[in-house]
């Protein structure tokens, strides 16, 4: 193993550094689940270590490493079991992602198509984008970052989870009226934030489609999306391309059957541990 393969926690407790955790794992786990690893360990979140699909996601955390740091490390192991794995699993995975959500709609787009992805290999998770100055000037916000840009089509995604419009926070009618009325004003905020950073965004030139629980879950619902931000790019841009092409490509109906079925695996809900490895 290369040198730095290890971190002493304490005089009795040492762990794998996390590249090297990467490599452990990919020997044990379902491909499609170690990129899920390798997207948390680039990432800004954290699942429950005990229950990580369906316990709670901690956010705002530093990223443990990076794809490159991953890759070079690699690069210097030999004749480790799994590395090949490793190395194929880890060009599907990008750095960035802030959620557990975002990072399951990012494994779909880059996957190749025979493997229950979309095949669009070219995107960035996070990218900061500013607002024209004319917004600017009238005091809209600078900048807004949409969860999921393609480099290859003006349009991206955001997932908008169930904090978005968190109709559960609303206290119960036990409540005090205040209560329910703050409690209204707070949801209804976050929602029309949610708005105006689509609209700026498409000020800028990028159409960003909101995913939805729902999306996902409905049988074809998230090839639904992804039609939808092709048929929008090329509206924008009065022309269709081979990124377009390649989207199409991956509506074939088996196809579909097996992203869904890849989908509802990965998704963080009790009923995916009765549908196996994918």
């Amino acid at each position: 193993l290369p040198a730095g393969s290890f971190a002493r926690v304490s005089s009795e407790f040492t762990i794998p550094c996390p590249e090297l955790l990467f490599l452990e794992l990919a020997s044990v786990m379902d491909p499609a689940a170690l990129e899920l690893v390798g997207y948390e360990l680039c990432g800004t979140f954290s699942r429950d270590p005990a229950n990580p699909r369906t316990g709670g996601v901690t956010h705002g955390l530093s990223p443990l490493t990076s794809v490159q740091k991953i890759k070079d490390y690699l690069s210097r192991c030999t004749g480790i079991r799994g590395l090949g794995a490793a190395r194929r699993a880890i060009e599907r995975v990008r750095d960035d992602a802030w959620s557990a959500m975002e990072a399951i709609v990012a494994l779909l787009l880059v996957r190749p198509q025979n493997e229950g992805g979309y095949g669009i290999g070219e995107l960035v998770l996070n990218e900061r984008e500013n607002t024209p100055g004319e917004l600017k000037r009238r005091g809209v916000r600078g900048s807004r970052v949409p969860d999921i840009g393609l480099a290859n089509l003006p349009v991206g995604f955001n997932y908008d989870g169930r904090g978005h419009l968190d109709l559960g926070s609303i206290p119960a009618e036990t409540q005090s009226a205040g209560e329910i009325k703050a409690a209204l004003a707070e949801v209804r905020e976050k929602y029309v934030d949610d708005l105006r950073r689509n609209r700026e965004l498409l000020a800028g030139g990028r159409i960003v489609m909101p995913i939805v629980a729902e999306d996902l879950m409905e049988y074809g619902g998230l090839d639904t999306v992804i039609l939808e931000a092709v048929l929008a790019a090329e509206r924008l841009t009065g022309r269709s391309g081979e990124e377009g092409a390649r989207v199409r490509r991956a509506l074939d109906k088996r196809l579909s059957a097996k992203r869904q079925q890849l989908i509802w695996s990965l998704y963080p809900w009790t009923g995916g541990r009765s549908l196996g490895d994918y």
